[in-house]
């Protein structure tokens, strides 16, 4: 039974862990997806239906990770409130009291599993923000300082010139990389500080 129970635990965290990693991705895909569509207005009319294409692959991501997340985060959330709480040792202590207060091992392997979870998504909320910030210089430089190569766009009605691709395609890039950002800041915080409390919790204890 105890071997199951951790199997279960162990089963509870990494399907929370492919949910909220498959619903960051599509959120950061879908909101670049958006702001390359309708607000900057950077896809031109042949690209628009693969873009499209890919909107809805970004949304599907976040329909479906979003609420395996969230239900599987959820059990873990009630289990941890109506498990047993863990024994802390009294003010007389002898060789019986410590024995008395070692809590039982399946709750060490379930707080141990716990503390795994949360750190890796601090960790990767991080290495989003780490990975992202590395490419904003490069795409700004692309974006509006590297002079334009000759292949460029025809030119639309009502603008003023040729628009180069390679400008376009950095510029998507620089949206992509700052969406990246805006998302996992959030997510590396909340757990960083998640983990240092629980954390501050156990040295109390």
């Amino acid at each position: 039974m105890k071997q199951r129970n951790v199997v279960r635990t162990i089963y509870l965290y990494l399907v929370t862990v492919v949910g909220i990693v498959m619903a960051l991705t599509g959120l950061i895909g879908a909101i670049t997806s958006v702001l390359n569509m309708y607000v900057f207005r950077l896809i031109t009319s042949d690209s628009m239906q693969n873009e499209l294409a890919s909107l809805l692959a970004f949304a599907s991501a976040v329909a479906v990770g979003v609420p395996v997340w969230l239900y599987h985060w959820g059990i873990i959330q009630e289990t941890r409130q109506h498990g047993p709480a863990l024994a802390t040792a009294p003010s007389t202590v002898t060789s019986e009291t410590i024995v008395a207060a070692a809590p039982p091992q399946p709750e060490v392997r379930r707080d141990l599993i716990r503390r795994l979870y949360i750190y890796l998504l601090s960790a990767i909320g991080l290495f989003i923000v780490m990975f992202n910030l590395i490419n904003v210089a490069p795409n700004v430089y692309r974006a509006f300082f590297m002079l334009s190569p000759p292949m460029t766009t025809p030119i639309q009605p009502g603008t003023t010139g040729p628009v180069s691709l390679n400008n376009t395609y950095a510029i998507q890039s620089l949206i992509r990389n700052t969406v990246g950002v805006l998302v996992g800041i959030p997510v590396w915080l909340y757990h960083w500080r998640l983990g240092q409390r629980e954390h501050r919790d156990l040295l109390g204890n």
